[in-house]
C-alpha cells in the first residue's frame, strides 16, 4: 500500500513503538506531576483563603436614618457603604414621598473626603419643609456593578409652617433633576433600604458572546502553542500542522467577531443602566474613570492585538502554501491579545470587590484562562486537529504522533487546567459567599450550583477521555472513538458559559 493512501487507523508507527515498549513521551500519563501540583496550589493559596471575608458594596447607614422623624430639616444627606464607590455614575435624589421624581432639594454629589471614597455627601441648597421625603440613590461599587435603593424620612419640625410635601416640590419643580429608577429595579446586589425586584437581564446575550469569544480565542492559542507545538515537534507531518492551524485560526476569527459585536453593546448597556435617562449623553463617562472602563478598554486593546496577530498569519500565508496558518510570530502575537481578555471578567465582575482584592482578582483572571484554555481547547482538537488528521493523516511519516499523541498532548494541557480550575473555583466561592446556606438560599448560590453539576458532568466524561478513550486511541487510532464522549463534553461546557454567562449578574444576596 503507498504512504499516501494510508489511513489515519492503518499508520505504522505507532502501535509498534508501544509494542516494543519504548515509553513514548505522547503516551506518559502526568498522573504523579498532577498529584503534585493540587496540594501545592492548595496550601499557596490556603493562608490567603482563611483570610478572606465578603466585601461588596451595600449601603451601611444613612444620615438621616431610614424612617427617622426629625426635628430640624437636614442641612444634607450622607449615605456611607460598606466599600468605595464611584462618584461618576453615583446620584441621590430627595423627593417628597409619593410625589414622582420632582425633586424637593438639590445639590452638588461628592466625597466625604479624599480618604473617604466610601462615603458619598449630598449638600440640600433647599430648606425641606414638615413632611415625608423619600432618598433615591444610584451608584456602582469597585465591581462596577450598579446598585440603587431608596429610604425614607420625616421632617416634623414645630418651626416649620405645616406646609405639605406637595407643595413643597411644587415650588422646587425648576430644580434640575438628577433622577434615578423607580423603586423595585434594583442592580445586582442590594443594600440597606434597596428594593427588592429582579435585576434586568438584557444585557445577557452579550456577556454569552463576550465568554464564548473569550473561549475560543484562549482555546485557540492553546491549541496551536502548546498542543499543535508538541505534535511539531514530534515529528507530525507538516501538512497536518497547517491544516489544524488553519481550522484553529477559523475558531479564533469567530471569537473575535463575538468580542468585535460586543464592544459598543457593552459600553450601551453600562451606559444605559447607570444613566437610564441620558445613556447617549453620559458614554464618556461610563469609558473613562472606572475600573469597568479599564476593563472595556483592555478589550478593545486585546481585540486589536489579535486581529494584527492574523493580519501576520493570513500575510505568512500568501504565496507558501504550507506557511498557512501556521506563522508563529502572528500567533504569538494574538496570545498577547488572548492573554489580556481574562482581565475584562475580572474587571466587571463580583471578582473586584471580593477582599483581599489580589486573590480574587487573580483568582478570577486564572479561573478563565484555565476554563477557557480547557473548553476552547477541546473545541480545536474536534474542529480542528481531528478534521486535519483525516484529511492529511495518511501522508505523515512513520512514528508520528497521530490521534494518539494529539490527544495525549492535549490531555496534559487540559488536566493542568483542570487542577489550576478547580484550586482558583474553590477560592472563587469562598469570598463569595457569606455561608454555606447561601447556596441554596441566593439567587447567585443556586446559580452557581447548576454550574457546578454542569462541570461535574464535564469532568467526569473529561476523566473518562482520559483513562479509557486516551489508552484506547493507541492500540486503535480513529477519530470516532473519541468524537461520541468529546461533542456531549464539549456541550456542557457551552452550557457552562451559558450559566456563568448568568451568574455574573446574579445578587451575592
Amino acid at each position: 500500500m503507498k504512504q499516501g493512501a494510508r489511513s489515519v487507523g492503518q499508520r505504522p508507527g505507532v502501535c509498534p513503538r508501544i509494542a516494543a515498549g519504548r515509553r513514548s513521551p505522547l503516551s506518559i500519563a502526568p498522573r504523579s506531576a498532577l498529584s503534585r501540583l493540587v496540594p501545592a496550589l492548595a496550601l499557596l493559596a490556603l493562608p490567603a483563603i482563611l483570610g478572606a471575608s465578603r466585601l461588596h458594596t451595600e449601603l451601611k447607614s444613612s444620615d438621616p436614618a431610614k424612617d427617622t422623624v426629625l426635628a430640624e430639616p437636614p442641612s444634607a444627606i450622607t449615605l456611607t457603604y460598606t466599600t468605595d464607590v464611584q462618584l461618576a455614575p453615583s446620584s441621590v435624589e430627595v423627593r417628597p414621598a409619593g410625589a414622582g421624581h420632582a425633586p424637593a432639594a438639590s445639590g452638588t454629589l461628592a466625597y466625604l473626603a479624599d480618604d473617604r471614597k466610601d462615603v458619598l455627601v449630598l449638600p440640600l441648597t433647599g430648606r425641606l419643609g414638615n413632611g415625608t421625603y423619600t432618598v433615591a440613590w444610584t451608584t456602582a461599587g469597585p465591581d462596577s456593578h450598579p446598585i440603587r435603593g431608596t429610604f425614607d424620612f420625616t421632617v416634623e419640625s414645630p418651626e416649620e409652617a405645616q406646609q405639605p410635601a406637595e407643595a413643597v416640590a411644587a415650588a422646587e419643580v425648576g430644580l434640575e433633576s438628577t433622577a434615578v429608577d423607580e423603586a423595585g429595579e434594583t442592580g445586582p446586589q442590594g443594600g440597606e433600604g434597596a428594593a427588592s425586584g429582579v435585576f434586568d437581564n438584557s444585557g445577557w446575550l452579550h456577556r454569552v458572546l463576550l465568554y464564548a469569544g473569550i473561549v475560543a480565542l484562549l482555546g485557540g492559542v492553546v491549541f496551536r502553542l502548546l498542543v499543535l507545538g508538541h505534535c511539531a515537534r514530534e515529528g507530525e507531518s507538516r501538512r497536518v500542522i497547517d491544516r489544524a492551524s488553519r481550522n484553529a485560526a477559523l475558531i479564533v476569527a469567530g471569537g473575535l467577531g463575538f468580542l468585535l459585536a460586543t464592544v459598543p453593546v457593552r459600553l450601551w448597556d453600562q451606559a444605559e443602566t447607570l444613566f437610564p435617562d441620558d445613556a447617549a449623553g453620559n458614554l464618556l463617562t461610563i469609558a473613562t474613570g472606572t475600573p469597568w472602563a479599564v476593563g472595556w478598554w483592555l478589550q478593545v486593546v486585546a481585540v486589536l492585538l489579535a486581529l494584527l496577530g492574523g493580519g501576520l498569519v493570513l500575510r505568512a500565508g500568501k504565496g507558501s502554501r504550507a506557511g498557512k496558518g501556521g506563522h508563529p510570530t502572528g500567533w504569538k502575537v494574538i496570545a498577547a491579545g488572548t492573554l489580556l481578555l481574562p482581565v475584562v471578567p475580572v474587571l466587571s465582575g463580583h471578582g473586584w470587590s471580593d477582599d483581599p482584592r489580589v486573590l480574587s482578582a487573580a483568582a478570577t483572571y486564572l479561573h478563565v484562562v484555565a476554563a477557557g484554555g480547557w473548553m476552547g481547547g477541546l473545541a480545536c482538537l474536534l474542529m480542528a486537529g481531528l478534521p486535519a488528521l483525516r484529511k492529511h493523516g495518511g501522508e505523515s511519516p512513520p512514528g508520528a504522533p497521530g490521534i494518539a499523541g494529539m490527544v495525549g498532548a492535549f490531555s496534559r494541557v487540559a488536566q493542568a487546567a483542570v487542577a489550576l480550575m478547580l484550586v482558583t473555583g474553590a477560592i472563587k466561592v469562598w469570598v463569595h459567599i457569606g455561608s454555606p446556606s447561601d447556596l441554596w438560599t441566593t439567587a447567585w448560590g443556586r446559580s452557581l450550583l447548576i454550574k457546578d453539576l454542569l462541570v461535574v458532568g464535564v469532568l467526569a466524561l473529561g476523566l473518562y477521555n482520559w483513562r479509557v478513550v486516551r489508552p484506547a486511541l493507541a492500540d486503535d487510532p480513529h477519530p470516532g472513538r473519541l468524537q461520541r464522549s468529546a461533542i456531549v463534553e464539549l456541550l456542557l461546557g457551552v452550557a457552562v458559559v451559558v450559566v456563568t454567562s448568568f451568574l455574573v449578574t446574579q445578587p451575592l444576596r
